[in-house]
């Protein structure tokens, strides 16, 4: 059995501002610190429940935040970027589930940690009319591969929006935000411990959740924050100006649809917040 993990920072347990989440913020190294630890978490987790390999992939900014030294030497890990399916690099057929770790909800999103949707600059995206942030985006990948998300820990919003995307799944709030910047958290040492215990339950008595899957193709629409957003990202071929700050674009399949969209999400981080 494979399990492939995408882990990301603002959805960790403690982690509540952009001083954590952020390279250049005073709480970053712990921040780094508590996403290895809860990643560890799942790793052992999945190996204690059978699993014979694991594959992480560091997916946070770019790429850079595990700690490799401190992570289980059992797991495999994917780092750096830019990488073309991002959080989600190196997914195929051959694994038999994903966890999500340290997940956010979309942006947008009241009484949520640290939200966005792969960058402030976007306000929503929708794939086949269906509204989605990183969690949707990155299980429509997995569900291009028939593999089902079967564990999402992160702070409550996310793990809500987790159970109405994924039917089934199995989620665990680490955290409840109390606004976009504040959260009650639990000790990190009692989080590592749920974590552990919810990556081997996900295995030994896997949800009845099935992949998420966009069958054929997969008209992405993007609203950005600014005018000067959809400028630029209506600048890849094919896309249509929808409104003022809205583009879409028909991609053949999921994979096609995601890599316009990231494509769109590099080119509006170059416009200011005008």
């Amino acid at each position: 059995m494979k399990i492939y993990i995408s882990a990301d920072i603002e959805g960790v347990g403690s982690v509540a501002r952009h001083e954590h989440s952020r390279v250049d913020g005073r709480e970053y190294p712990l921040a780094r610190r508590l996403m290895t630890n809860e990643v560890n978490a799942a790793i052992r987790g999945a190996f204690e429940a059978g699993a014979m390999d694991v594959t992480v992939s560091d997916s946070h900014n770019v790429g850079l935040n595990l700690l490799p030294e401190e992570l289980d030497e059992r797991a495999r890990l994917v780092m750096g970027s830019p990488r073309t399916l991002s959080m989600m690099h190196g997914i195929d057929a051959t694994f038999s589930a994903a966890f999500f770790v340290g997940y956010h909800a979309m942006g947008g999103t009241m009484d949520a940690s640290i939200v966005h949707t792969f960058t402030g600059r976007i306000q929503e995206v929708h794939f086949n009319g269906v509204k989605i942030g990183e969690i949707g985006l990155n299980a429509a990948l997995a569900g291009h591969f028939g593999v089902p998300v079967a564990f999402v820990a992160g702070d409550l919003a996310a793990c809500r929006e987790a159970e109405a995307l994924l039917p089934g799944v199995r989620t665990l709030a680490v955290k409840e935000a109390i606004g976009a910047y504040a959260a009650i958290c639990e000790h990190p040492a009692k989080t590592c411990r749920a974590i552990h215990a919810a990556a081997m339950e996900a295995i030994t008595n896997p949800p009845k959740v099935k992949p998420l899957v966009f069958s054929g193709e997969v008209e992405l629409t993007v609203r950005c924050t600014t005018a000067s957003g959809a400028d630029r990202a209506g600048m890849i071929p094919r896309t249509k100006r929808l409104d003022d700050l809205t583009v879409s674009y028909v991609g053949s399949d999921v994979i096609e649809a995601f890599k316009a969209f990231n494509t769109m999400s590099c080119l509006v981080e170059l416009v200011p917040f005008i």
